[in-house]
C-alpha cells in the first residue's frame, strides 16, 4: 500500500485542537500583479474559496474576518490589509491566521521568519498554511519547523529571481523606445493596438501646445498657472480622474501648481522622445526605489508623434536652465543679514486650505546698508495660485510667536494651579481610604447575592421552593448581583479620578515640570507641548496641544471635586 504524504493529509485535516479552545480566525489572501499575469485563472477569490472550504467543517475555527491584498507584492510587509490584520491581532480580535501557503504570508524570508517564530507565538496566534501542510498547533511542529525556513528562503529567492527577469524585460523594451509605464503622461494615451506605444490625446493637445508657447514667449510659470486655472482647465491628475482612467483623485483642488507645470515642461515626451528609468527599483539587488541621475536613464529619440516643435521645447528648457542658474547665483548674497529660525516649522497650518505655512524673509530699503529685514508667515497656496487656491495671509512672525508664547505659559500655569488646588483638597478631605472601604462592602454584598443565587436550585430540588418562588428569587439575586457589580465599577472609577488629584506622573506632568520656567520660546518648547497651530483668514489662531486628554482629565477632576473653585482660582 502506497504511503500517504503528511503534507496532503494535513491540508485536508487540521491538527486536533482542544475541545474547549475556539479560535477567532482570520483568512488572509494575497496575489501580486505579476502572479495574476503569469498564471491564468489565478485569482484572489480562488484562494478565499480554498480557505473557506478548509474551515467549513471545523467549528473550532470561527472566522472573524477576511483580509485581502490584491495586486500587492509579497516582498512588502506594509500591505494595507495585512497591516489591518496585524492590528486586529495586537488588539486581541483574532488568535488564528490561515493562508493558502507560506508565500501568501510573504516572500521576504527574514521578515516571514520573524512573524512565524517570534511575533505570532508572542501574541499566542496559531498559524496555518493549508497547502504547505503547516500548522503551528500541530504536535509535529518541530519537524515542520525544519522545512519552513527553507520554504521561506525559496520564496525569497523566487521573488528576487522574478524581479531580475522583470527588470531585464523592462530594460530591453525601454531601450527599444517602448513605453512601459502604468499610465501615459498628460497629453498622451496608450495605443489600443499596442500599449507600449503612445498616441496623442486630442482632447488636451492644444493645452500642452499652448503651455510651451506661452513659456517660450516669456510668460512666467506662475502666470501660466493662473491662466490655466482661471480657464477651469483641470490639472493632469484631476483630468485622469475625470476621464475614469484612475480610481483615486490625487489632487484635492484640481488646480495646476508650479511643480505640476514644471514636470510637464521638462518632460521630453512632448518633443517626441522617450526618457525612462527615472526611478528604479531592483529587489534582486536589494535596492529600493531611488531616482537615477540623468546619465543613467534611457533616452530614445523620435519614438512617437510630438506635440510641440523640438525648437520650442529646447528653447523653453534652456530658459529654465538660465533661470535656475540665476536663482542659484543669488545663494549667499544676503548671508550677512540676520536670519531668524522658523520656530513653528511643520506645525503652523493654513486653516483655510490645510497646507503648511512657510516663513518668508523679505527686505525693504534697498539703498540702506544693511537693508531692513522682516519675517512673515505666508500661505504658499495663495502665493502660487492667488484667490483660486486660498485666502491671502501674511502673519507677522513676532506677533504669532508672542501669541503662542502667551498661550503656552497660560496653559502651563493652569495645569500647575489645578494641581495645587487638588493637592490642597486632598489634604483637607483626607478621604483616601473611604473609596476602598465602600468597594470592599459592595464586593461582599455581590458575593452574598451570588452565593444565595447558587443555593436556590438546591432548595427548589428539595421541594422547599416551588417553581414560581424559585424564578422570582433567582431574578432578584441576579439583579442585585448586576447592581453591585455596576456600583463597584463606578466606585473604582471615582477612586481613580480622586487619585488623579494627587498623582504626579504622566507625560504632561513630566513636561510641565521640565519647562515650567522656560525663559525664551524655542522650537524644543513649542514642539514638546503643541501638535498643530491653525491660522485663519479672520486672524484667529487655533492651537492644539499634545496630551489634551491628560490635561482635560485634571481640569474635570478639579472641577468635580472643587465645586467650581478650581477654574475660578486658576
Amino acid at each position: 500500500m502506497a504511503r500517504k504524504s503528511r503534507k496532503q493529509n494535513t491540508a485536508q485535516q487540521a491538527s486536533p485542537a482542544p475541545a474547549c479552545k475556539v479560535y477567532r480566525t482570520a483568512l488572509y489572501a494575497r496575489l501580486s500583479a505579476e502572479e495574476y499575469k503569469r498564471s491564468a485563472g489565478t485569482t484572489i477569490e480562488n484562494q478565499l474559496c480554498l480557505l473557506r472550504e478548509y474551515v467549513k467543517d471545523k467549528p473550532y475555527l470561527q472566522v472573524e474576518g477576511e483580509y485581502l491584498d490584491d495586486g500587492v507584492s509579497g516582498t512588502r510587509f506594509d500591505r494595507p490589509d495585512f497591516m489591518r490584520m496585524v492590528g486586529d491581532m495586537r488588539g486581541g480580535k483574532i488568535d488564528c491566521i490561515i493562508v493558502k501557503d507560506l508565500s501568501r504570508l510573504g516572500r521576504n524570508y527574514l521578515e516571514a521568519g520573524d512573524y512565524l517564530e517570534k511575533i505570532f507565538p508572542f501574541f499566542g496566534v496559531r498559524f496555518i498554511a493549508v497547502t504547505d501542510g503547516y500548522d503551528s498547533a500541530s504536535p509535529d511542529v518541530t519537524e515542520d519547523g525544519l522545512i519552513v525556513p527553507l520554504k521561506n528562503l525559496i520564496n525569497d529567492i523566487y521573488a528576487k529571481d522574478l524581479s531580475r527577469k522583470i527588470s531585464s524585460a523592462f530594460y530591453i523594451r525601454q531601450k527599444q523606445g517602448k513605453f512601459v509605464g502604468a499610465s501615459a503622461p498628460y497629453g498622451y494615451v496608450k495605443s489600443p493596438e499596442d500599449h507600449s506605444r503612445l498616441v496623442v490625446d486630442e482632447d488636451v493637445r492644444d493645452i500642452v501646445w499652448h503651455i510651451f508657447h506661452w513659456r517660450a514667449d516669456g510668460e512666467s510659470l506662475t502666470a501660466i498657472i493662473r491662466r490655466l486655472n482661471d480657464n477651469g482647465i483641470p490639472c493632469p491628475s484631476r483630468y485622469k480622474y475625470l476621464k475614469g482612467w484612475v480610481k483615486k483623485d490625487r489632487s484635492q483642488s484640481g488646480l495646476w501648481t508650479v511643480s505640476t507645470l514644471s514636470e510637464v515642461i521638462r518632460n521630453p515626451v512632448y518633443a517626441g522622445d522617450m526618457e525612462q528609468g527615472i526611478n528604479k527599483t531592483a529587489l534582486y539587488k536589494g535596492m529600493g526605489t531611488r531616482k537615477m541621475p540623468a546619465e543613467e536613464r534611457l533616452y530614445v529619440k523620435d519614438t512617437h508623434e510630438p506635440i510641440v516643435e523640438r525648437e520650442i521645447f529646447d528653447k523653453v528648457n534652456e530658459k529654465g536652465k538660465r533661470d535656475a542658474e540665476k536663482f542659484h547665483s543669488g545663494y549667499g548674497k544676503f548671508d550677512a543679514l540676520s536670519k531668524e529660525p522658523n520656530l513653528l516649522k511643520g506645525i503652523l497650518i493654513c486653516g483655510d486650505c490645510g497646507k503648511r505655512m512657510s516663513l518668508w524673509r523679505d527686505r525693504s530699503g534697498a539703498k540702506l546698508n544693511p537693508p531692513r529685514v522682516y519675517y512673515k508667515y505666508i500661505c504658499q497656496t495663495y502665493q502660487h495660485l492667488k484667490e483660486k487656491g486660498c485666502v491671502r495671509k501674511r502673519l507677522d512672525k513676532k506677533d504669532v510667536e508672542r501669541a503662542v508664547e502667551e498661550t503656552l505659559r497660560m496653559h502651563i500655569k493652569l495645569f500647575l494651579d489645578s494641581r495645587q488646588i487638588l493637592e490642597r483638597l486632598n489634604r483637607e478631605q483626607k478621604s483616601d481610604g473611604g473609596f476602598r472601604k465602600e468597594i470592599r462592602e459592595a464586593e461582599n454584598r455581590k458575593k452574598r447575592a451570588e452565593s444565595m443565587s447558587a443555593s436556590l436550585y438546591n432548595d427548589y430540588a428539595d421541594g422547599l421552593l416551588n417553581e414560581s418562588d424559585y424564578l422570582y428569587a433567582k431574578e432578584k439575586y441576579l439583579k442585585q448581583t448586576d447592581e453591585e457589580a455596576q456600583k463597584i465599577l463606578e466606585l473604582q472609577e471615582t477612586e481613580r479620578r480622586h487619585r488623579t488629584g494627587s498623582r504626579k506622573e504622566g507625560r504632561l506632568e513630566a513636561l510641565v515640570q521640565e519647562y515650567r520656567d522656560f525663559e525664551n520660546l524655542t522650537e524644543e518648547v513649542i514642539h514638546a507641548f503643541i501638535s498643530e497651530i491653525f491660522a485663519y483668514s479672520d486672524g484667529r489662531l487655533e492651537i492644539r496641544f499634545r496630551f489634551e486628554d491628560e490635561f482635560k482629565e485634571l481640569l474635570d477632576v478639579a472641577e468635580e471635586r472643587g465645586g467650581g473653585i478650581c477654574r475660578k482660582e486658576a
